[in-house]
Order: C-alpha cells, then structure tokens, then sequence
C-alpha cells in the first residue's frame, strides 16, 4: 500500500468515526412511559452542546412515531408524534411538551430511564399543566389515573420547579400583563370575556376542560380583546391558555 492509499484509507476512518464520536457528546434523557396495559414507550430527548438541532423537526435528530398505540405518549414537535427529540444545547429553563393519547381510562406511569453524559446530575420534572404540579422523576415514577381522551397541552417535561412551565416555544412576559389580562365568565351570554386591557394582541386561545381535553383552539386572532362562545363546554373548571406576542399566559377558570 502507497503513501497515497495509507491516508486516503485513514481519512475515511476518521470520516466514518465522526458520527460516532459526535454522538458521544450529545447529552439524553431517556424517558419511559408505561400504559394501562403494561406496555413500555421508551422516549429520548437529546441535546447537542453545539445547537445543531433545534426545537423544530430536524431531519438525522427526530424521528417519528410510525406504530402508535391506543395508550401512547409522545413528543410532540410541530404536531407531529415523535419517539425521539434532537434539540439544542441544555437550558434548565426550557421545557418540551408531550402528547398523551388515551383511548382507554387507566393508570399511567412516567419514569426517568437514565441521563447520559451530563457532568452534572439534573432534577427532571413532569409539569401537569391542569393542576400546576409539578413531580420530580429522578428517583418516583410520575403516577396518575388518566381518563380517555388526548391530552396535547397537559403535560410537560422541566428541569426545575417554577411556578409555571416555559416550553420551547413560549417567551417569557411580565407581570404587568398578568395582571392586568382580564378573563371573565359572563353567565347571562355564556360567553367567555377575555382582554388584555393593553396592546398585548392575542395571537390563539386553546382551553382544556377538567379533565385536560381541548375543548377550545382559536388561531390568528390578531386582537386585543375577544368573546368566546361557552355553551358547548360541559366542564364548570377550564385552564384557558392565552398565546400572545410576549408569552403565553394560563388562567384558570370556573364558568
């Protein structure tokens, strides 16, 4: 073998080593999601340190769910079921939804399957957005009773325990707009009031009833203030979820 061959032959070891020691460097955390009938989904979040995936759908990080289950739970990435989610690098203050799809009521269990290549430990959470609760993973499983139905803004994975979640997509917003967003049941229209009292403009309201169904998923609203019509929904408690050009902010409601 000639000079030339021995580095042509080298050069295309090190090409073929590259995804290999890449993949060494991406931080997991390997999620497992049993059903009501014992069967194990096995979920992985990654995070590669240089951003080379994003909170998007990223062609080679991604990849989707191709047998869906009656009682499955998913990554949800642009409304599309995932098995595995390639991000960017770790933040603590980012969380990422799931997808939880019942069709028959049980009980479900979330676990922590193990975390890869962090150089420090990290405290997981599942955040369940119908209560505002959140439950730490590392070492008890997330245990729950879960009605049937599709659950596609109940649940979240956090790093840390904050008062409410802050999914990839949502800014964070001050205080100023909390407070002063006004959502009110008018029993006499049966109509939900909502208004921002400012120039804070309501881009979608999604509201899920008690049991975290959605009963409600308005898009390209484009206002400042917005009646909702009420008389459909059959929960007397909803969480109303107002998407703005600042944040996101949840409310919840007795109507």
């Amino acid at each position: 073998m000639n000079k030339v061959t021995t580095l042509y032959a080298i050069f295309l070891l090190w090409l073929m080593a590259l995804p290999s020691i890449y993949a060494q460097d991406i931080q997991r955390v390997r999620i497992d999601f049993k059903n009501p009938e014992g069967y194990i989904r096995h979920l992985l979040l990654g995070f590669t340190p240089d951003n080379s995936a994003s909170d998007d759908m990223d062609y080679g990080y991604d990849a989707l769910c191709m047998d869906e289950l009656d009682n499955d739970l998913n990554w949800m990435i642009n409304n599309q079921r995932c098995v595995i989610q390639g991000v960017g690098e770790y933040q603590e203050d980012k969380s990422y939804n799931f997808g939880m799809f019942m069709a028959n009521s049980g009980n479900v269990e979330i676990s922590l399957n193990s975390l890869e290549n962090f150089d420090d430990p990290i405290n997981v959470y599942i955040y369940d957005a119908l209560y505002s609760t959140f439950h730490q993973i590392n070492d008890n499983s997330f245990s729950q009773n879960i009605n049937s139905g599709d659950y596609l803004e109940r649940f979240f994975i956090t790093f840390q325990n904050t008062t409410s979640p802050n999914p990839s997509n949502q800014l964070s917003i001050d205080d100023y707009y909390i407070d002063n967003l006004v959502v009110k049941n008018i029993l006499t229209k049966k109509e939900l009031l909502i208004d921002t009292k400012t120039n804070l403009n309501i881009d979608k309201i999604e509201i899920l009833d008690i049991l975290g169904k959605k009963v409600v998923n308005l898009k390209n609203i484009n206002a400042t203030k917005i009646r909702i019509p009420t008389q459909h929904i059959n929960s007397r408690i909803i969480i109303v979820s107002v998407f703005t050009n600042k944040g996101i902010i949840r409310k919840k409601i007795i109507i």
